[in-house]
């Protein structure tokens, strides 16, 4: 339970937060119509700022997960620059067509070597190929090893672009880029959403809006004069941008009609500053958008809420399962099973599970795991859960515990282990594989539970064989 707290406390968070913007509202629906619109704009540059973090983080996340696939650091693995080049294109047309169908086309595709130039784009492997981008923020923070996003213009387009990284056996070989245009059409579902005419605004002048002409088209006239307005008389842009949160609201006139007016810096870019936003709510028809908004909130809050909760929900079949499967081989070599072999709990641990295994092997005097070798057919090699150990407290006729207890560990260990090996050679029993690490280890992990069960000072062993059976007796000593 407790390892869904951060996940349940967001949402509890979320929805606080969804519950006191409803009752904001309805408390003031008596209000003037200007007021009513003042505290529409506000709610609405603190919705779209919402929703502009978790769109941040889902393109972020989508960068990430192309980044992932196994198949992306084998490009770098080709043996010329044009098979490299013919294999980063079509992993970037392959990422372009799982997006299609996810209906979420991207504007660009792109796969960068660890230089920070483009190796290859969708469309066309030759556009763009070679050109570097290594000066920019967020292609050096994916080299680094960090995904993350930015703002960018992009063949005179403003484009929302995350840069992830592509990992190999020895750190970052390269990244992937993917960007989306901002266009009026995100514009008017944001507005939608909202509840309020929104305009974007990058680098001193206004990208796309939401205001339509009569036939359904953009209204340009209305988004270039949103630049004027913005960046001139009250400056709001400048204001959003300096303080690097939303401004307060102000009331403007534009193509005729007057707004209540906020600006807001974009969040979340790592390089660009220069990106924001501008949301305005038509004064004459304040009292509608107001109640309005009180059921937008609302969906917009369940909306986000279900995304927190799924998204714990993934985060733990992600993350805690493997770490629970994990947790149990370390348990069972506790308890003195020195075999386990830990398998791969999935890609985010297998660098974890590889590596217990080879500092176990290590510690062991093993040979370090070979993933690609086949494992051998079982009982070709000697394993340490062939010791037959007797826990009886008593101990064999002729032992003496005293003497067991004086003689020194660097005798004791290595005479049991040539007394084994010798009897397993006497019984005719193949002992390959068997090492003084493995021995040790797996007598010394016995010993330290049974000195814990026992209450006793220390466990030795004192070895006997009948026949083909070689016993381990433990011996406590008080």
């Amino acid at each position: 339970m407790y390892r869904f707290q951060i996940g349940l406390i967001a949402a509890a968070v979320l929805l606080a937060s969804t519950v006191a913007i409803v009752f904001g509202v309805t408390s003031k629906l008596e209000s003037s119509f200007t007021q009513e619109a003042h505290q529409q704009a506000s709610r609405s540059a603190a919705a779209y700022l919402q929703m502009s973090r978790l769109e941040g983080l889902d393109l972020t996340n989508i960068a990430s997960k192309f980044a992932a696939r196994p198949m992306m650091p084998k490009v770098f693995d080709a043996a010329d620059e044009t098979e490299r080049r013919k294999a980063a294109f079509i992993q970037a047309e392959s990422i372009q067509k799982m997006l299609e169908a996810d209906q979420r086309r991207a504007a660009i595709v792109a796969v960068l070597d660890k230089s920070g130039k483009v190796v290859a784009r969708d469309l066309n492997a030759n556009a763009m190929f070679g050109e570097d981008l290594s000066s920019r923020e967020v292609v050096k923070h994916a080299l680094e090893g960090k995904a993350s996003r930015d703002m960018w213009n992009l063949s005179g387009r403003t484009t929302r672009i995350a840069v992830a990284p592509i990992v190999g056996s020895a750190g970052p070989v390269g990244a992937v880029l993917i960007g989306y245009v901002l266009s009026h059409q995100e514009a008017r579902a944001l507005s939608q959403m909202v509840g309020a005419e929104i305009g974007l605004f990058h680098q001193g002048k206004m990208q796309t809006s939401s205001f339509v002409t009569g036939e359904g088209k953009e209204d340009g006239n209305k988004t270039q004069a949103m630049t004027a307005v913005l960046f001139s008389g009250g400056k709001l842009a400048e204001q959003a941008l300096s303080k690097n949160e939303p401004t307060e609201v102000q009331n403007i006139e534009l193509d005729g009609t007057r707004y209540a007016a906020v600006a807001g810096a974009a969040t979340g870019n790592l390089g660009d500053k220069t990106a924001g936003f501008g949301v305005l709510v038509p004064l004459s028809s304040a009292a509608g958008l107001v109640s309005g908004t009180v059921a937008k909130i609302w969906l917009l809050g369940i909306i986000a809420l279900l995304t927190v909760v799924f998204a714990a929900g993934l985060t733990a079949r992600r993350f805690v399962r493997p770490l629970d499967q994990i947790e149990v081989g370390v348990a069972e070599i506790i308890n003195g099973n020195i075999d386990y072999t830990f398998k791969p709990v999935g890609p985010d641990f297998e660098g974890l599970s590889n590596g217990l295994n080879v500092m176990l092997a290590r510690l062991l005097g093993r040979e370090d795991p070979d993933e690609d070798q086949v494992e051998e057919e079982e009982g070709t090699k000697w394993k340490a859960e062939q010791m037959v150990i007797e826990e009886g407290e008593g101990h064999p006729p002729g032992v003496d515990p005293q003497e067991l207890a004086q003689e020194s560990e660097a005798a004791y260990y290595p005479r049991l282990f040539n007394e084994y090996v010798t009897a397993l050679r006497n019984a005719g029993v193949r002992a390959d594989g068997v090492s003084v690490q493995a021995f040790t280890a797996k007598l010394r992990l016995t010993e330290g539970g049974l000195k814990r069960k026992w209450k006793c000072r220390m466990v030795r062993f004192a070895m006997t064989v009948h026949g083909e059976k070689i016993v381990f007796h433990a011996v406590k000593i008080a």
